[in-house]
C-alpha cells in the first residue's frame, strides 16, 4: 500500500471468507492480483477456481483484477484456455475492470488499456 494505491495479491490458497474480511478491513483495492490457473478440486484448498477468483475480487473490493500465474506451465489436467475463458465470464457484470495482459506485456492501471482474448490465438 501506498498513500496513492492499495493493491492485494492473492497467492495460492483456496477461496473462503478471509476475502471479505480483507475488503473490510482495509476498504478495498485499487488492483487484485488474483490466481487464475492450475486448480484442481482434489487441490481446492490451495488453488481456488476462476469463478472463485473472481467472487474474491469481489470481496475484497478490488476495482481491477489482473489474474496471475495462469498461461505459464501445466501443472493441472484443465486445458490451457481454460482458466482465462472461465474468469472472463465469471467477471460478466462484476464491477471491477479484468487486466489479462499477454505474457510480458505491461498493464498500467491508471490507463484506459484494452485487451483482446490473446490466449484463444495460443496453441
Amino acid at each position: 500500500m501506498t498513500p496513492a494505491r492499495k493493491v492485494y495479491y492473492s497467492g495460492d490458497g483456496g477461496y473462503g471468507e478471509h476475502f471479505k474480511a480483507i475488503g473490510e478491513k482495509f476498504g478495498g483495492f485499487d488492483l487484485m492480483l488474483g490466481e487464475n490457473g492450475q486448480y484442481n478440486m482434489a487441490w481446492h484448498a490451495i488453488h481456488m477456481l476462476p469463478e472463485e477468483t473472481a467472487q474474491a475480487a469481489v470481496d475484497v473490493g478490488a476495482k481491477m483484477l489482473l489474474p496471475a500465474h495462469g498461461g505459464k506451465f501445466a501443472l493441472s489436467r484443465h486445458p490451457w484456455q481454460e482458466p482465462y475463458r472461465r474468469l472472463v465470464e465469471a467477471s460478466q457484470g462484476k464491477r471491477y475492470k479484468m487486466l489479462p495482459p499477454k505474457i510480458g506485456e505491461l498493464a498500467f492501471i491508471d490507463d484506459k488499456q484494452t485487451f483482446d482474448a490473446w490466449w484463444e490465438r495460443m496453441e
